[in-house]
């Protein structure tokens, strides 16, 4: 049985990431961690992140972003924008 997934599509969701300023770098580390997760931008003084969240499953978007909540030193996490591509 063959469990690669041939799925065409593909799922994107932005983030914006507030953390505790004092904790940023080990935050921007766990959430490179993620799979398929990217920081696109700071604002190191403020602990914002710009970061996006790929997945070819779009119920894993969900899961993806839990992880983030779930990153110690995270306050909030806010979905800026969600973009699909089936085919």
């Amino acid at each position: 049985m063959n469990d690669v997934n041939t799925s065409e599509n593909w799922y994107v969701c932005s983030l914006v990431v507030q953390a505790k300023p004092a904790k940023l770098e080990q935050v921007k580390a766990d959430i490179l961690n993620i799979p398929h997760a990217e920081i696109h931008g700071e604002k190191t003084e403020e602990g914002k992140l710009v970061v996006t969240l790929e997945s070819d499953r779009h119920l894993a978007l969900s899961d993806l972003i839990d992880e983030v909540k779930n990153v110690n030193g995270v306050i909030v996490v806010s979905l800026i924008s969600n973009y699909m591509d089936e085919a």
